[in-house]
């Protein structure tokens, strides 16, 4: 299936897929990154799915890896931008064969940021934030997709409050799945976190 969208993107794709993963990937790492991690959730699923792994537009100042938007300092402003065109991307990806209600969206890191930020405006099936923080302006809109959160206690990258402001302001707004998973460990994708999703999949979708 071939899209016309406004990020390159690496898949394993499915002719009779009938859901999706996005996956937005962290700053400094690439469309690669996150691949292998999305296909481990779906194998533990009892679903078809479709897995979208995005590439961040910018190149990161390393000269290796790409970047959503420039930190250190901090480009709130590119960061709109951005989240703008990722809304139009996501937009794209809601088919008749596969809507957004039947996708899930995780970002880990600045991956998660831009996930919260643009996919709050969507209707997702579910939205995973990995390790993220929520840009300065974001506020969740009325209707607001199920949520997990998942964060290391000894994060020395993003703090773990960055979540817990995330999940403070989603909490008393919504009215469906909405998950703090904190665990022993540091700027990371929890390991347990997979078997998580697919145990309360069935409460999602």
């Amino acid at each position: 299936m071939k899209y016309d969208i406004n990020h390159e993107f690496v898949s394993i794709s499915s002719q009779t897929a009938t859901h999706r993963i996005i996956l937005v990937h962290g700053w400094g790492a690439d469309s690669n990154d996150l691949l292998k991690f999305g296909k481990e959730i779906t194998e533990k699923i009892n679903l078809d799915f479709e897995v979208i792994s995005l590439r961040a537009p910018g190149l990161h100042p390393s000269g290796q890896g790409r970047q959503w938007y420039g930190l250190y300092p901090h480009d709130w402003n590119g960061a709109e931008v951005e989240v703008n065109k990722l809304l139009g991307t996501f937009k794209q990806f809601d088919t008749d064969q596969i809507p957004l209600r039947k996708t899930i969206l995780l970002g880990f890191s600045q991956g998660a940021a831009m996930a919260i930020d643009a996919g709050f405006k969507l209707n997702f099936g579910l939205i995973v934030a990995c390790s993220g923080y929520p840009h300065p302006n974001w506020v969740p809109e009325k209707k607001i997709p199920p949520l997990i959160i998942s964060h290391g206690l000894f994060d020395d990258v993003v703090p773990i409050e960055a979540s817990r402001i995330i999940y403070e302001n989603v909490k008393g707004k919504s009215s469906k799945f909405c998950e703090l998973l904190e665990f022993n460990g540091s700027h990371q994708i929890d390991p347990n976190l997979i078997n998580y999703i697919s145990l309360n999949i069935n409460k999602i979708f």
